[in-house]
């Protein structure tokens, strides 16, 4: 009786919906409880608000307050059914299965029972043999997930071919041939493999955020450079309008000052003619006043006085000339001949500031930092040689013609980079002839002697080298080469190999690009790692050759076509300099650096016994 009267007890203490002890109880008008969050749910997924127990309908959703009396009355009757170490399984928490009433927290999971054990129902686990033998783990909450659906064993197995969990069973029937490993070895490899990908990502991560973060310091760092460079720009361009705003001020300045000097001199001539136009009108007053007497004696005696007025020419000498002098300045100011002067000379200033604007936004469109610092370095000169020398300006500009952006690359390299040239005969194959001032090249029947004064490079094959050479910027000259059909155009190394063949290498430090006769047509070609056979559109009368010594590219140019035949990439231009040379330069005191200089190189060889080859510098 005892029990039956707990387990009537306990009943009353369970909620309905639930089944479990109460948790914030409720009452409803109907007087049944239940938990405030299950009776919610339950009118939630109803249409009809109505008592789970008896059905009674409520026509509007009652108003539910926590009974606090029968809540107090549950917490205690929770604390006296749970024994001392035992606790109640709170929400998240996995529960014993065994318990009525009150879920205890479970403490076990069994993997052959397929239970949850709090602490107390597991107890014959550890009491009964055939019951040690069951495989306990901490508690988990989907056995079901645990278990094979078609064979209701327990998953034991991982198989890596299907990537799937399965039981001794489904190893016999559908995985016979797979390739299967214990599910606790395929989780630590797992566990492995993801720990080991969680530290790439980790370590992927790290590299990306100071990534980013660098990122964020350049873009601020080009935000303030770039603002800077713009104030910088208006101050220059301020500089730039207040010189022309001073210039204006003198230009100004000196034209009144013109118009002063002529109104003074004019004001002057005026008043030495008033002078000479009062003293003749006195003397026309006494002449028509003599000329009123009748007395002749009283006349002729009278004329020795009038000696004066009819002699001195000088009154009559300024009226006598028809227009004064100063009339020609008065005359050239009313036809504004400054203002002419200005509006000719502002429409040249003019025309020259847009063509230079036009070349400073077609650089910027084109460029990159590199070359804005090259040419900010030639822009000094270039302004003081087309705007400081006024003769300059004349020679320099066609005002005439209007000025037009360059239609594409090849014309901007042209008017920006190219060099005057010239073969330099004192490094000449012997078999080459140079001659009209270094411009042309041409083969040599009769070989010339050596020269004991001058090393002769290139004794192999027939090479020269220019006189000019760079060890910096840029620079573009052009080479005709209609009149051959074997040549090789390119730069070199100032420590080029002297003994190279045909075709020049990037390892004998030279970047070329040649052309040979086959016996019924020219082939064109350039030597990288490999020799690279080239396909042109027609065969090319003027070849361009470009270099960029910042960027280490060397660009071939077909001039005619404006197309570009090939172009080297990535060439290094830098080399270490030999022990001795760095010794004569620290004792000499000089500065050493490791950037080369670059030569431009030609050659032409001959077709059997055929000399009529010939190579020309137009640039």
């Amino acid at each position: 009786m005892a029990s039956a009267s707990s387990l009537l007890c306990e009943e009353q203490f369970l909620c309905s919906i639930c089944l479990n002890t109460f948790t914030d109880p409720v009452t409803t008008p109907c007087g049944h409880n239940y938990c405030k969050t299950c009776i919610t749910e339950y009118w939630d997924s109803s249409d009809v608000t109505q008592c789970p127990l008896c059905k009674k309908r409520f026509r509007r959703r009652p108003q539910l307050q926590v009974n606090t009396e029968f809540r107090d009355m549950m917490e205690c009757f929770n604390s006296m059914r749970v024994k001392d170490g035992e606790v109640l399984a709170k929400p998240g928490e996995v529960p014993c299965d065994v318990c009525i009433g009150p879920k205890r927290k479970a403490h076990k999971t069994c993997l052959v029972c397929l239970t949850s054990y709090c602490q107390a129902d597991l107890e014959p686990h550890q009491r009964v043999a055939s019951l040690k033998k069951h495989k306990l783990i901490d508690p988990v909450s989907n056995l079901k997930g645990r278990v094979c659906q078609k064979h209701d064993k327990m998953l034991e197995l991982f198989c890596c071919t299907d990537q799937v969990c399965i039981c001794f069973m489904c190893l016999k029937d559908d995985h016979v041939t797979h390739v299967t490993i214990p599910s606790e070895r395929a989780f630590r490899e797992g566990k492995a493999r993801l720990e080991s990908l969680t530290s790439e990502m980790k370590a992927m991560e790290k590299t990306k955020s100071s990534h980013v973060k660098e990122a964020k310091r350049s873009a601020r760092q080009n935000k303030d450079e770039s603002e800077r460079e713009v104030a910088d720009i208006a101050v220059v361009l301020g500089a730039l309008v207040a010189s022309l705003l001073k210039n204006q001020d003198e230009l100004i300045k000196l034209i009144q000052e013109k118009h002063k000097a002529v109104e003074t001199q004019a004001e002057t001539h005026i008043a030495l003619l008033e002078e000479e136009v009062d003293e003749l009108r006195r003397g026309i007053a006494e002449l028509e006043e003599f000329l009123q007497t009748e007395d002749h004696l009283h006349f002729l005696h009278s004329c020795s006085s009038l000696h004066y007025v009819a002699f001195n020419k000088d009154v009559f000498k300024p009226l006598s000339h028809g227009v004064p002098p100063f009339t020609d300045s008065l005359s050239k100011m009313s036809q504004q001949i400054y203002l002419g002067m200005v509006k000719k000379y502002s429409a040249q200033i003019e025309k020259i500031l847009s063509k230079e604007v036009g070349m400073l936004v077609y650089e910027l469109n084109s460029s990159d930092g590199c070359d804005a610092a090259e040419q900010a370095a030639t822009a000094e000169p270039l302004m003081r040689d087309n705007f400081i020398e006024g003769e300059g300006i004349s020679r320099e500009y066609d005002f005439e013609e209007e000025w037009r952006p360059p239609r594409d690359k090849l014309m901007m390299i042209q008017l920006c980079n190219s060099m005057t040239l010239t073969f330099d005969p004192h490094v000449a194959h012997p078999i080459l002839k140079v001659y009209e001032g270094g411009k042309k090249l041409t083969l040599n029947i009769r070989l010339r002697p050596y020269s004991p004064l001058f090393e002769r490079p290139f004794l192999n094959q027939p090479y020269v080298l220019a006189t000019e050479g760079f060890s910096s910027g840029r620079f573009y000259y052009e080479v005709c080469v209609s009149k051959s059909k074997v040549w090789t155009l390119g730069v070199v190394k100032e420590s080029v190999n002297k003994h190279m063949g045909f075709p020049p290498t990037p390892k004998d430090g030279a970047w070329t690009l040649s052309a040979r006769y086959t016996g019924w047509d020219v082939q064109y070609f350039a030597c990288d790692s490999e020799i690279l056979l080239l396909h042109v559109r027609q065969t090319p009368k003027t070849v361009g050759v470009f270099v960029d010594y910042e960027k280490g590219e060397v660009s071939f140019y077909d001039v005619d076509t404006r197309t570009l035949m090939y172009s080297f990439t990535g060439c290094t231009f830098t080399e270490k300099p030999s022990t001795l040379k760095a010794l004569l330069y620290y004792l000499l005191g000089f500065p050493l650096s490791n950037r080369c200089k670059l030569y431009p190189i030609f050659g032409i060889f001959p077709i059997g016994n055929n000399f009529a080859n010939q190579i020309s510098i137009t640039t």
